[in-house]
């Protein structure tokens, strides 16, 4: 079953006010890329929401398996990302973005921008005691929808967005905007199928229904799902790119490029965590085999591997 399409002309009436303020994925933004927190969502320490990156970059990949291009990546614009803030968007909202970025012509500093579950269900969990004073319930955040932005400068930026469909959020939470133009669907059905894909993949005796919903079996499956992500990962079915970004790509198959470098005959540490060592290591890789050295990591460098 598809996603429906959202017809109503604002959105963020759906969903309950949060201090986007006061949440900052990525504090303290010391410029450290940390890697993931070996154990499951329940125990993850506060209050940066980097230390799920593992399970978040699975479930994003998962989504776009569901429903391909339900999310699409914005790094490749003007913008400046903390720690834990992805960039991806829907379709229609990425382009509306990249259309203000264009028109500016300055660098947007994001704080956040889609946020998976998890990361929702930290936020939730940690509330006050890291200093989050208001924080929707996973699935009710309207950064599941993959049509909001907290940014800096807001005021700079507003003329910008509302231009191509973006709406501020006001006071109450100035720096929020939503977009609320043209091409928007509601994907938050295919969020929460997403952990119930990975868990049922994962726990063939444990299998949970698989319905789109945050119910008591979903809220308990992400709880006790592993912050740095499945052993079955939703790139065995369908691979990535790979390449040095913020986040840091994290996994098994970064593990498994390491290995192949290493083997290869180059040295790097195989940590399953894609950094400036691996991106380096990469490089020198793609110029040996003779493909343009630009640390992506796609069928052609792949099938030099092997």
């Amino acid at each position: 079953m598809s996603d429906t399409v959202i017809s109503t002309s604002n959105q963020t009436s759906e969903y309950p006010v949060e201090r986007c303020d006061e949440i900052n994925l990525g504090k303290p933004r010391s410029g450290v890329i940390r890697g993931s927190f070996n154990g499951i969502l329940k125990d993850a320490p506060g209050c940066s929401t980097a230390i799920v990156n593992g399970l978040s970059q699975q479930l994003i990949h998962q989504m776009n398996l569901i429903v391909p291009d339900a999310l699409v990546s914005f790094d490749d614009l003007n913008v400046d990302l903390g720690d834990a803030a992805y960039a991806y968007l829907q379709p229609a909202a990425q382009k509306a973005l990249q259309s203000a970025i264009q028109d500016r012509g300055v660098k947007m500093v994001v704080n956040s921008a889609y946020r998976t579950i998890a990361q929702q269900l930290l936020l939730y969990n940690w509330g006050s005691g890291c200093g989050f004073s208001l924080v929707a319930p996973p699935g009710k955040s309207n950064h599941q929808s993959g049509l909001a932005i907290d940014i800096e400068d807001y005021d700079g930026w507003r003329p910008y967005l509302e231009a191509y469909g973006w709406h501020w959020l006001g006071d109450i939470d100035p720096p929020h905007f939503d977009y609320v133009g043209g091409g928007r669907q509601d994907i938050r059905g295919t969020a929460m199928l997403a952990i119930q894909k990975l868990w049922n993949n994962n726990h063939p005796n444990q299998k949970i229904d698989e319905d789109r919903g945050y119910g008591p079996q979903t809220e308990s499956a992400l709880k006790n799902s592993p912050a740095m992500g499945f052993e079955i990962a939703p790139w065995d079915e369908k691979p990535r790119l790979l390449k040095l970004s913020r986040p840091m790509m994290e996994g098994s198959d970064v593990t498994k490029l390491q290995e192949a470098l290493n083997k290869a005959g180059i040295v790097v540490g195989t940590d399953g965590e894609f950094g400036p060592a691996t991106d380096k290591a990469v490089k020198e890789f793609q110029r040996q085999k003779g493909l343009e050295p630009d640390g992506i990591v796609g069928p052609k460098t792949r099938q030099k591997l092997g």
